[in-house]
């Protein structure tokens, strides 16, 4: 599913990125550029990083910036 329509960024590669290590939406951000432009998609990128980060065991430390 896209999340991010302005940079094409889908959940699957938001996910990847968080299992790789990222655990912040600015993160996510710096690594594939979801929410850099209009942000409409911040929430839910957040969502997903929190998700997955609580399926990896990791206290949830996604935040909206």
């Amino acid at each position: 599913m896209i999340v991010c329509i302005c940079n094409n960024i889908n959940s699957s590669t938001i996910k990847a990125t968080v299992k790789q290590g990222a655990c912040s939406v600015e993160d996510v951000k710096n690594t594939t550029g979801a929410t850099s432009c209009c942000g409409k998609c911040q929430f839910k990128v957040n969502v997903l990083v929190n998700d997955t980060l609580s399926e990896l065991n990791y206290p949830q430390q996604a935040t909206q910036s």
